[in-house]
């Protein structure tokens, strides 16, 4: 195998991402670039400099038709979700680059390939309190799903006796509960309002605790991405808004640093 550093990942990224947003297209689905990518488009029309990798985002009838028929179309690149692969722990959908084999944060983590996330966004109550109810369960939910999927014996980032012995009973105790059971209650809460007819869309799968009225996506625009073109929320201004508040304003440079630590290789 041949090591991949960030110039190549990105531009693997980058041919998957022009697959998949020709994929998109052509079976009427609707995608937007998001997240740091949307930013990213808007701020530097390309990646965020110390940023490698892309997220889109697509709302729940989108995003199941994706994982419907994007499989029994590629071969190279193949979507990885909780729906079709009983190893994916997490609520949102990974595609992949078969050719390739990506570690987080090296060879002894997570076992993936390099990847762009597909992040489903679901109908948000219209009332601000039991959003906010949703997005408390979220959170616990993915603390409580990521503490099930690592070692117990894991050492914690942050040195000391009593943190270390927090963080095992807390390990320990979330293996009374099966492999899955955090992350089908992850979905479940995110869909929770899915047959209702609500005004705005919420990220119940994500990190972000955002929400959008859903005119800001009913018309997507092109914007500009290395050099390329891709889709994104017609009101991508109120999107960012929600995610980043102030998002033209840089960071401070202690923190303009990527966040993603991994190890990367190409099949040979």
């Amino acid at each position: 195998m041949r090591e991949i550093f960030t110039d190549e990942l990105r531009k693997l990224q980058l041919d998957m991402l022009d697959y998949v947003a020709k994929f998109c297209d052509d079976h009427d689905i609707a995608y937007w670039l998001n997240a740091g990518t949307l930013l990213g488009a808007i701020r530097h029309k390309g990646y965020i400099p110390w940023d490698d990798d892309i997220d889109l985002g697509m709302l729940r009838p989108d995003y199941d038709k994706m994982i419907e028929l994007f499989n029994e179309k590629s071969t190279r690149y193949k979507l990885h979700c909780f729906e079709n692969d009983p190893d994916c722990l997490q609520p949102f959908a990974k595609i992949y680059d078969e050719d390739t084999l990506l570690y987080e944060p090296n060879e002894n983590g997570i076992k993936l390939a390099v990847y762009i996330d597909i992040f489903v966004m679901d109908n948000a109550p219209d009332d601000d309190k039991a959003a906010a109810k949703m997005f408390r369960k979220r959170d616990i939910y993915v603390l409580c799903n990521l503490a099930r999927k690592l070692p117990v014996f894991l050492k914690p980032t942050r040195p000391g006796f009593l943190r270390s012995l927090c963080v095992y009973a807390f390990r320990l105790l979330t293996r009374i509960f099966p492999r899955d059971y955090f992350t089908r209650k992850l979905i479940t809460n995110a869909k929770l309002y899915a047959s209702r007819d609500t005004r705005r869309i919420g990220d119940f799968s994500g990190l972000h605790s955002t929400m959008l009225d859903k005119t800001g996506f009913n018309e997507l625009v092109l914007l500009e991405f290395e050099g390329r073109k891709f889709k994104a929320p017609g009101d991508y201004d109120g999107w960012l808004k929600g995610l980043f508040g102030d998002y033209m304003q840089l960071p401070p440079e202690e923190k303009r640093v990527s966040t993603h630590r991994y190890r990367a290789y190409m099949k040979e």
